[in-house]
């Protein structure tokens, strides 16, 4: 899989507007599709079950497109999966899942100093239109506190809340799959050695495989929702806003699972719509750059699926190891002005 840009194409306009996949790296596509496809057959399968699936089954047919991903054609079983959740909210995930290619290919096709014009002007196209999630972060506390979370109060002698998945096996998959589409970018922060790119790229190919292996840590699923700060730091370090975005769809997805999950939903498409209209307001419990940082690290890198390229065996010490008190306290003014 060659990812290194031609001279055609790295002399393309210069706000990023010419980047694709299909011609720098063809293949990192078709398995960054066949992730967002994995998320579109959950989707289906929650939708047409009203919640109740048969996991095995279900996992059969995520499980094909994350290991065996053929094509970046259109899927109909995924296709169905997002327009269930409504236009506006199949509009919002796909747009996403585009802007996250989209930085994808950033990286792979310009140089580093040329990455942070190029993403200043992705942003600014996403953001163009009202079906676009916000470039602040949102409060990580939206993930246990909304109505149909599966989040719940401990139980002696437990002292933490904790998550109680309906289908630990299918978060588990799809919690592998977002390690995977953060960590892809580490191997491509050198820009001039083809070699040592696909070297790497191929390892963090490899790295997501053992985490789909059921085996032990750190050859198993995530105990934590991946983010930005924990597993793509380069990539905030450069451009927090896009890394927000991509945060933020990915919390939004989380969301909405447990939305078509719950048993107590008693209009799937107005709760989901809700979500939806949550997640792209600006001014809806976003929070400060550094607040987000602090509270995806304490996570602990390691539950969230470990860096893309060096070896971590075990939590690091200041890691909650699954613990979400620190959601609970006192919050910080948010910095959502309007744009």
């Amino acid at each position: 899989m060659s990812s290194s840009p031609t001279s055609a194409q790295r002399a393309g306009g210069g706000d990023g507007q010419d980047v694709s996949l299909d011609t720098i790296a063809p293949a990192l596509k078709v398995r960054l599709v066949g992730v967002e496809q994995a998320q579109g057959v959950l989707f289906n399968a929650l939708s047409a079950g009203k919640g109740k699936v048969d996991e095995p089954e279900v996992l059969k047919r995520m499980m094909r497109r994350l290991s065996e991903p053929a094509s970046s054609a259109r899927d109909p079983e995924a296709d169905r999966g997002f327009d269930a959740l409504g236009s506006r909210g199949a509009q919002v995930i796909r747009r996403a899942f585009a802007f996250h290619r989209e930085v994808v290919a950033i990286y792979a096709s310009r140089s580093p100093a040329e990455r942070k014009d190029a993403l200043d002007a992705a942003v600014r196209r996403y953001r163009s239109t009202g079906l676009a999630l916000p470039d602040a972060a949102k409060d990580m506390s939206i993930l246990y506190d909304h109505a149909y979370t599966s989040f719940v109060p401990p139980t002696p002698p437990e002292t933490q809340p904790r998550r109680a998945l309906p289908y630990p096996t299918l978060t588990g998959v799809l919690w592998a799959a977002r390690w995977y589409e953060l960590a892809v970018l580490e191997p491509l922060e050198p820009f001039d050695n083809t070699v040592e790119r696909n070297r790497n790229l191929a390892t963090v190919a490899e790295r997501l495989r053992g985490k789909l292996s059921f085996g032990t840590p750190p050859n198993a699923f995530p105990e934590e929702l991946p983010l930005a700060p924990a597993i793509a730091p380069g990539l905030v370090l450069l451009h927090d806003r896009s890394a927000s975005i991509i945060d933020n769809l990915n919390m939004m997805l989380d969301v909405l699972t447990d939305v078509l999950v719950h048993p107590k939903v008693a209009n799937r498409r107005v709760a989901v719509d809700e979500v939806i209209a949550q997640f792209t307001d600006r001014q809806y419990r976003c929070v400060q750059i550094d607040e987000w940082i602090i509270l995806a690290l304490r996570h602990s890198i390691f539950a969230q699926g470990g860096p893309a390229l060096s070896t971590m065996n075990t939590y690091e010490r200041n890691g909650f190891s699954g613990a979400h008190g620190q959601h609970y306290g006192p919050r910080r003014p948010p910095p959502c002005d309007p744009e």
